[in-house]
């Protein structure tokens, strides 16, 4: 070969070298390899529970609203408590009080209330509630035109609540709009009167 025609094939050579040298230092930069991951990194990836950052204090307590103690806290919820059950007492009693207007100044239907009548107290006389300790020691229903009226007496509150439940789940559509108060009496006997629309 030519002398002259060989040194433009080495410059060429030369320069392809410096090429490829030089995009494999530029990527080697720009993407660490394996060797070059922080420890903190490589450990974070292999353990996704690690990427979570620890709490600065692990005994340090949740910060309260308003600068509040645990007391405090506890007090406010306590209150809020008595407050809604008060509340509550209160709209019962005012649909009690409703419901008992609306009774009685209806006149009774003679063709409708005899049979809601019987209807409601054979509810009442099913032998599961005897069975499960929930029966009345008295028991009175009395319809007029929409409304109806039962009352009931029983030894203990606990009986009263079972009763209460048994028969509200047992009437269902029957008196689908009922409004049910419980009175207490010292020696512990309660009684249950319930106003519901049965029509």
């Amino acid at each position: 070969m030519n002398p002259g025609t060989r040194l433009p094939l080495v410059v060429a050579a030369v320069v392809v070298v410096a090429v490829i040298a030089g995009t494999f230092i530029l990527r080697r930069g720009e993407a660490p390899g394996p060797a070059d991951v922080p420890q903190s990194t490589a450990a974070a990836a292999a353990d996704p529970v690690a990427q979570a950052p620890a709490p600065a204090n692990r005994n340090a307590r949740p910060a309260r609203a308003s600068g509040e103690s645990l007391e405090q806290q506890v007090a406010t919820q306590l209150d809020r408590r008595v407050e809604s059950r008060a509340q509550h007492a209160a709209r019962t009693r005012e649909l009690r009080e409703q419901s008992a207007a609306r009774y009685a100044s209806e006149q009774v239907d003679p063709a409708w209330a005899p049979q809601k009548e019987s209807q409601l107290t054979g509810i009442a006389s099913n032998e599961a509630f005897a069975q499960a300790g929930a029966k009345p020691t008295s028991l009175s229903v009395d319809c007029r035109s929409s409304m109806c009226r039962v009352d009931g007496a029983f030894e203990t509150r606990s009986q009263a609540e079972d009763w209460v439940m048994m028969y509200m789940s047992s009437v269902g559509g029957t008196m689908p709009n009922s409004i049910v108060s419980r009175t207490q009496a010292e020696d512990g006997s309660t009684r249950v009167e319930i106003y519901g629309r049965a029509r």
